[in-house]
């Protein structure tokens, strides 16, 4: 029995649907206007004590029943002043400790692109539970985090990570079946140039899945801050910044994507570059709409 056959049983696998363009998305939201509120019920229905909550569900993970814990760190609030939690980075398993966000994208990993168990794995991170939980299951997992200049790229630091430069990786041309990346492009001024060094390292046919913050209603990319010819900063709407295990003050987010991503990537040298869109209350995936991308290089090297 294949990983694949093992890890997904049928009746647990995501419902996605893979959309390519502006226009596609447009298409499906019209379509799925009464399940959004339907979803949106749910959600709010599902929202317990402000102190935190659990709800039940399947983790398809640890491939068995689980309680997933939710509180309201980093909640959003609604015009009527009502608070929502952050469903894409809680739900945590009880089990594996994986959030909703992680848990999905080895399901969607698994599910889509069903890699070999001794297959190369390029993942741009290395001190996250999402990280240890591919280095235990795959024989061929290289993590790494962006260590800026306190040591070489390629080098390891006194704790034993991995520095690299998405714009700059130190890996040779066709080093990777597949890559893994989660909201990080957001952080990179000169994101096409990552986009560029995905594709090098990439072999012919690999697979890149991805997470980014990602305006489904838009074509163009929202540019929120860049750097000048002088080296500053220029904030073009207020300055956000996002967790990094890295460094406490936080990253800055430079974008918010729209489609203008997709049609990057295409032209970087990937073939077939889609959104997938999912949700499911069973397997913990809450949100309306939980998304991921996968890029697959073209079948002929450069």
């Amino acid at each position: 029995m294949t990983l694949r056959e093992n890890d997904i049983a049928s009746h647990n696998k995501i419902d996605f649907t893979e959309i390519k363009s502006l226009k596609e998305f447009l298409k499906y939201k019209l379509q799925r206007h009464d399940e959004y509120n339907r979803r949106y019920k749910l959600e709010c229905e599902s929202i317990g004590n402000t102190e935190g909550f659990l709800l039940k569900g399947y983790c398809a993970v640890c491939h068995n029943e689980s309680s997933f814990y939710t509180d309201f760190q980093h909640a959003v609030t609604d015009y009527k002043g009502d608070k929502h939690p952050n469903w894409r980075e809680h739900l945590v398993c009880g089990k594996c400790k994986l959030n909703n966000r992680m848990r999905a994208s080895i399901h969607l990993f698994q599910q889509k692109c069903a890699p070999h168990k001794n297959a190369d794995i390029y993942i741009t991170e290395q001190t996250t539970p999402l990280y240890a939980w591919l280095k235990q299951h795959y024989t061929s997992v290289i993590g790494s985090e962006y260590l800026g200049s306190t040591c070489g790229f390629g080098e390891n630091n006194s704790k034993n990570i991995r520095n690299e430069s998405l714009t700059e990786l130190s890996f040779a041309n066709n080093s990777f079946d597949y890559i893994l990346s989660f909201d990080v492009f957001e952080h990179i001024p000169n994101y096409q140039t990552a986009i560029q060094e995905c594709a090098r390292v990439l072999r012919a046919g690999g697979q890149m899945l991805f997470s980014v913050p990602f305006m489904a209603d838009l074509e163009k990319n929202n540019v929120r801050a860049r750097i000048c010819q002088d080296g500053t900063i220029e904030h073009l709407m207020p300055p956000e910044y996002h967790g990094d295990p890295i460094n406490s003050d936080g990253c800055l987010c430079f974008y918010h994507f729209g489609w203008q991503l997709l049609d990057e990537f295409r032209k970087a040298g990937f073939n077939s570059v889609k959104a997938l869109f999912f949700w499911s209350d069973k397997l913990g995936y809450l949100g309306v709409d939980q998304k991921l991308f996968i890029a697959t290089k073209s079948n002929t090297n450069d």
